[in-house]
């Protein structure tokens, strides 16, 4: 069934605050970046459905919520421009916001010292699309899951930027994504 966005506000709704607490996320971050969306699947107009809205590039959004993860308008990359030559690079949102959480708290085992910008994927299967993006920076750095897709993402990446790519999944190794590394939620 067709998904059809009614009304995006500010994220303050209660439960979906709560549901991003739960994920480890800091409250702030999670207001700073997302936005909370109000939706309907086509056919079922008396059920409002409501969730996380993660803007990407292409006038889209990833949508989250405790029991469903999908995504609104086209599927796209999100690129955060913050005037580097650098770049960290996550698989999706919950990861990216994890990251800032963590470098929030002060986290040095994860975190980079120094400024960049950051190209969340949406998905593994942007990775055309995220590879035309990091041809313009010097230095990147990838926050993929510690699985086979990420991997092979991770991979492929490397293939193509060599030695401008540094892997940093090694730092949270005992976890599936960086989310769980920031919950604590070993495998």
């Amino acid at each position: 069934p067709r998904l059809t966005v009614d009304n995006i506000n500010p994220l303050t709704n209660r439960m979906l605050l709560e549901y991003m607490g739960r994920r480890g996320i800091d409250a702030d971050i999670a207001k700073a970046y997302c936005k909370e969306a109000y939706y309907h699947f086509s056919g079922r107009k008396d059920r409002r459905c409501f969730a996380v809205a993660f803007p990407n590039d292409k006038g889209g959004m990833e949508l989250r919520n405790p029991i469903f993860k999908g995504c609104a308008g086209v599927k796209a990359v999100t690129c955060l421009d913050n005037g580097g030559d650098r770049c960290a690079v996550f698989e999706g949102f919950m990861d990216f916001l994890s990251y800032m959480t963590l470098k929030l708290a002060g986290d040095r085992t994860v975190c980079l010292a120094i400024p960049c910008d950051y190209l969340v994927m949406n998905s593994v299967n942007n990775l055309k699309k995220t590879l035309a993006r990091l041809q313009e920076y010097s230095d990147i750095h990838c926050y993929l899951d510690n699985d086979l897709a990420g991997q092979r993402t991770t991979e492929t990446i490397a293939g193509m930027y060599g030695g401008r790519v540094s892997d940093e999944s090694c730092h949270y190794a005992e976890y599936k994504d960086l989310n769980d590394y920031l919950r604590g939620k070993k495998r």
